[in-house]
């Protein structure tokens, strides 16, 4: 269920007598809980609660009935109750049917209101259903109402009419739910008469809306003309206002309304329209003709607070600086109000518009503080304050969107923006210029903004205009874009760069573009492990700098799950910035430079290395079969094989893989020598293995298909039967250290891990350590939130500094140290030993004390941060490249020219 079936489904619950007992098991019902789940509940077999009448469902929410006027005295039983602590149930609820008393159980946060109002609370229930609240829904639930009525509508005219859903009558369809939307908010607020629109088209609809059509069309070509031009139009329609700025112009058509549609019409229009939000409202709109998005429907949104960490540091911050520093001096503020006049904000992948209306809206508050405060201080008006009005129009706002729909719902929600803006103004300065006709229109172009020539889209001035570059580009990785996105890559020079995420198009375009500064947001990798150099490098080229930017931080569209992408917002302006700002959390670092590694320091790239710079031993990626799984057994199917052909074990070794290192388990594989083939495939169930591999094999790709006739073997083998270091390819931020453990010879390892065969016990001190962890975190890359381990980026590049053999032996002891502490927790696992809540003590100590014998080879002494840590290892990497490319070139010879 999406959020607004579960408003509708909560507020027939409200509209319905209450009943006690059937209440929790509607409520379930309404919050998506499936029928299997609700007759356990009601059954009692999955019923926890041990409260008189209670209803306890597992994580989703504990119930209690209220006796009359007792609501708040039973939300208070229900906290207490040993099984809520014990279940912790995303929401507490009582009601006595007149009242309800509910709270979040994680944050505390309470919901006190009517009965009658759990539909209008839905917002506050959306963590009962597993998903995530969002509290301007929960403020403003006309913005989810309205988008469901509209969707319901958009799909009941295309049933009625398959062709206007179809590529080509698609734009109209677009335009005509954007131009009801507008007459229907225009009547609520006070642009239009009140009711006009809406009365008129009922009136001449048809009792059944089999004139609907008509009358609409009639309804939008009168308001795109004048009335005295209106005189083939039908008198009825010389009542309505005229509108203009190319809301109404162009084609105008309507589909054939049916009985269903017509009823959905009507009731969109009996909403009041004059709550909108245009900051979710345009996002919600746009999943309306998008039945894909509505599992997201109210969710799918850039929030406020998220624009905010883009426009913020962008110009904001340094406007509301000048405000301050100017507040008592009337020229100065004068000066500002000119600067904002000048102000351009540009979005190329606008979306529904958030960026530009919440950039519109922040601009038009501070020149409204601005024109106050030049009232207070010119009290006699000497300056004129009085005549002045905005000069920060909606045409100052750009924005390129490839989604027709999503463009012209930009374009309807900076108009609401600005009639909000005007009425807001004209509250404190009881003027504003008339709302109709319309005289400015929103700039918003639909197009692939990365094939479009942005000078001819914007035509923004660079000599006079102050342009700002913002967004949230889509995201693809190299191994995710679709044919034409590589090919849009390929248009904007990057042909050399397509292992970059498919958002840094956006980036090089806008530096191309010449202004001087952009922000965009982005996935964390930009600033994690390959792409770094070759991004940064190119950019760095262009003479743009970091201005400031963000640590990653989990960014979520979509409230379902709890699904997510690790994002970045990075701020960029020409030539070196003043001062930078690194931005993690509430902590704001203050710095001269910032490295794309978003560290505050001077950037070093680092690059892959095919051997160890550092004179460590090597190390190799585990095998990988390329087998459809036919050479790897579990446990179990080992043990039938085994029951079936005792000699099966011969060819059977342990499997090991990131899983097995850190949850353990027992995993193997076949792995037979080639001059065993003869007695392996004597064994039935490794024929029919191997029968199958071969298979498999043909038909994949072009490196398994060479060695489909040797289906015994491992594609790509890197084993080697001796003891070894082995370390996981994906790791957990959460965890303090990096584990690593030392196998006996036998074991084969999988691609997901790494090993070093050549098992010095120094090492195993080396990867246990903080400094090496920090320097996986900075280089690496990630996997979401979690570290992605690399021999060539991580390993091969480590710093470490010349050891001496005493050194070395008394890093082997603390290996041996870690080591024994870890025996002595037999059988926890990695995972439990490493859990940063739980960790052993004792483990915790042997690793700092490891710490610091391994901090003080580098300097004498350990460090005091990590701002040390990654500076000292920044410098050894840059002298040791240093080294290399100068013995490199004495290495290489010089051609002698005759004379």
């Amino acid at each position: 269920m999406n959020p607004t079936e579960i408003y509708e489904a909560l507020a027939t619950i409200a509209a319905a007598p209450f009943e006690p007992d059937e209440f929790p098991f509607a409520f379930a019902e309404a919050t998506d809980a499936a029928q299997a789940a609700i007759s356990k509940l009601r059954n009692g077999s999955t019923n926890k609660s041990d409260l008189p009448g209670g209803v306890l469902f597992g994580k989703r929410f504990h119930y209690a009935p209220a006796s009359a006027g007792q609501s708040d005295v039973t939300l208070d039983q229900l906290r207490t109750s040993k099984k809520t602590g014990t279940s912790k149930p995303a929401i507490l609820l009582a009601t006595d049917g007149e009242t309800i008393a509910a709270e979040h159980f994680a944050s505390g946060d309470t919901l006190h209101c009517t009965f009658s109002e759990l539909g209008d609370q839905f917002g506050f229930f959306l963590p009962a259903a597993g998903k995530e609240r969002y509290r301007a829904v929960e403020e403003n639930p006309i913005d989810v109402k309205a988008t469901g009525k509209l969707a319901k509508l958009y799909d009941a005219l295309t049933r009625a009419n398959p062709d206007w859903a179809g590529a080509d009558r698609r734009h109209e369809m677009n335009q005509l739910m954007m131009r009801l939307i507008f007459c229907m908010f225009s009547e609520d607020v006070g642009i239009f008469p009140e009711h006009q629109f809406s009365r008129l088209i009922f009136t001449y609809a048809g009792d059944k809306g089999e004139e609907a059509d008509r009358a609409i069309i009639a309804a939008f070509r009168a308001m795109n003309l004048p009335r005295h031009k209106r005189t083939d139009l039908p008198a009825w329609t010389s009542e309505l206002e005229y509108v203009n700025g190319g809301l109404f112009a162009g084609t105008i058509d309507a589909p054939r309304f049916d009985t269903v549609s017509f009823r959905y019409l009507r009731e969109a229009c009996g909403l009041n329209w004059r709550k909108i939000n245009p900051d979710i409202f345009g996002s919600m709109i746009q999943s309306v003709a998008d039945p894909k998005q509505r599992a997201e429907l109210g969710m799918h949104y850039t929030s406020v607070p998220n624009i905010m960490k883009v426009i913020g540091p962008l110009f904001l911050d340094d406007l509301d600086a000048e405000i301050a520093k100017g507040w008592d001096r009337a020229r100065a503020l004068l000066q500002i109000l000119e600067r904002m006049s000048r102000m351009r904000v540009f979005d190329p992948a606008c979306g529904s518009g958030n960026f530009l209306v919440v950039s519109y809206r922040e601009l038009r508050a501070r020149e409204t503080k601005i024109l106050q405060r030049l009232e207070e201080i010119d009290s006699r008006n000497a300056m004129g304050t009085s005549e002045l009005f905005s000069r920060i129009k909606i045409d100052h706002f750009c924005g390129i969107e490839i989604s027709d729909f999503a463009a012209e719902t930009a374009k309807l929600a900076l108009f609401i923006a600005e009639y909000q803006a005007n009425a807001s103004f004209k509250a404190v300065f009881g003027r504003c210029p008339a709302a109709l006709p319309l005289k400015d229109a929103a700039r918003i172009y639909t197009g692939n903004a990365l094939r479009l020539d942005w000078e001819n889209v914007c035509s923004f001035s660079h000599e006079n205009d102050d342009i700002y570059i913002v967004g949230n580009p889509p995201y693809c990785g190299a191994k995710k874009r679709e044919s034409w996105q590589t090919e849009d890559m390929i248009i904007n020079d990057l042909e050399n760069l397509l292992l970059l995420d498919y958002v840094t198009v956006w980036f090089f375009k806008s530096a191309k573009f010449k202004i001087r500064s952009f922000s965009f947001v982005a996935t964390s990798s930009i600033c994690q492990g390959e792409q770094v150099s070759p991004l940064w490098d190119a950019l760095f080229k262009l003479n743009y700098q970091i201005k400031f930017a963000y640590t990653p931080f989990m960014w979520r569209n979509s409230a379902a799950d709890n699904a997510g992408v690790w994002v970045t917002i990075i701020g960029m302006e020409k030539n070196k910035p003043k001062q930078s700002l690194l931005i993690d959390g509430d902590t704001i670092t203050t710095t001269t430079e910032i490295s794309p590694y978003l560290i505050p320091f001077q950037y070093i790239p680092v690059k892959a290395e095919n051997h160890q710079l550092f004179n460590l031993p090597a190390m190799v990626m585990g095998s990988n079969p390329v087998d459809g799984k036919h050479l790897s057994v579990t446990a179990f199917q080992r043990e039938e094989m085994l029951k079936e052909d005792e000699r099966s074990k011969d060819f059977l070794l342990p499997y090991v893989g990131g899983s097995e290192l850190i949850d353990g388990g027992d995993r193997y594989c076949l792995w037979i020598p080639d001059d065993k083939l003869a007695e392996a495939l004597d064994i039935n169930q490794i024929k029919i293995r191997l029968e199958m591999c071969n298979k498999y094999r043909s038909g994949a790709g072009r490196d398994a298909k060479k060695v489909a006739n040797k289906p015994h073997r491992f594609c790509y083998s890197t084993f080697e039967n001796k003891p070894c270091i082995a370390i996981p390819n994906s790791q957990s931020s959460d965890r303090d250290y990096v584990p690593a453990i030392i196998l006996d010879s036998g074991n084969v390892l999988s691609k997901e891990a790494f090993a070093v065969y050549d098992c010095q016990e120094y090492l195993l001190a080396i990867f246990g350590s903080k400094i090496h962890r920090l320097w996986l975190a900075t280089v690496g890359g990630r996997i979401g939130n979690g570290f992605r381990y690399s021999v060539k980026l991580v390993y091969n590049t480590f710093p470490v500094p010349k050891f001496t053999e005493e050194q070395l032996e008394a890093l082997s002891a603390s290996a041996r140290r870690i080591l024994k502490c870890r025996y002595s927790h037999y059988p926890k696992t990695i995972a439990d030993l490493y859990d940063p809540d739980k960790m052993p003590v004792d483990l915790r100590a042997v690793h700092q004390e490891n710490d610091e014998l391994l901090e003080s080879m580098y300097i004498g002494r350990p460090f005091r941060n990590d701002t040390e840590r990654l500076e000292k290892l920044f410098k050894l990497y840059a002298a040791k490249v240093k080294t290399l490319e100068a013995t490199s070139k004495k290495k290489t010879p010089t051609l002698k020219t005759k004379a």
